[in-house]
């Protein structure tokens, strides 16, 4: 064989071995970009997995504080707000929706509501505006004598701005009076009989 054309033949081989480098390097290339390619799905799918757990987590907290905020109790019926809004926001979103901040005039009202308010504060319909005395928003008229047993121990302080009543402890003992531009959460009340509002709960 001719020099000339052995050479030519290296050289075809060369070319081939390299080529089949090639083609095995981006096959594997192809391969490992296919496996990339298929894990980031799997992760996008368990990023999916725990967004759809989280938000169905969501809604069922959602469905039991909606479910928790309006509340029949004896003759009224009371919501407690999830949102937080001073005592004259909140009397004027009670006033609204045609009611008022709560009134307590029983113990027995007064042991319903700190409990069911469990520690948080939650503006009541007590407030002594101007220093004309402590009155309830809804015209009950307040009690004195039976309000010594609602008062938080060495409560009502005599702080001239603190003329608005809210709950503040998990006790029968749970009213404090604070400052009336105190964001809380807070209590609207409708008697059952006036309103007709209990029939749809």
């Amino acid at each position: 064989m001719a020099p000339q054309t052995e050479r030519g033949f290296r050289k075809l081989r060369i070319i081939q071995t390299v080529l089949s480098l090639l083609v095995l390097a981006l096959a594997t290339a192809l391969k490992v970009v296919v496996i990339l390619y298929l894990q980031g799905k799997n992760d996008q799918l368990e990023r999916a997995k725990v967004s759809n757990t989280a938000l169905q987590l969501q809604n069922q907290i959602l469905i039991q504080r909606i479910s928790e905020r309006d509340i029949v109790h004896g003759e009224n019926l009371y919501y407690f707000s999830c949102g937080k809004r001073s005592w004259e926001a909140a009397e004027q979103f009670c006033v609204s929706r045609g009611s008022h901040l709560t009134s307590v005039t029983s113990v027995e009202e007064q042991n319903f509501l700190y409990k069911k308010a469990n520690g948080t504060y939650y503006w009541i319909g007590l407030s002594n505006q101007n220093d004309s005395g402590w009155q309830w928003t809804d015209g009950t008229p307040y009690n004195e004598a039976k309000s010594k047993e609602f008062w938080a121990i060495g409560k009502p302080s005599s702080d001239n701005d603190n003329n608005c009543v809210h709950f503040w402890a998990n006790t029968q003992k749970s009213w404090n009076n604070f400052l009336c531009i105190f964001s809380s959460q807070f209590i609207c009340k409708w008697s059952c009989e006036s309103s007709g509002m209990c029939r749809n709960i």
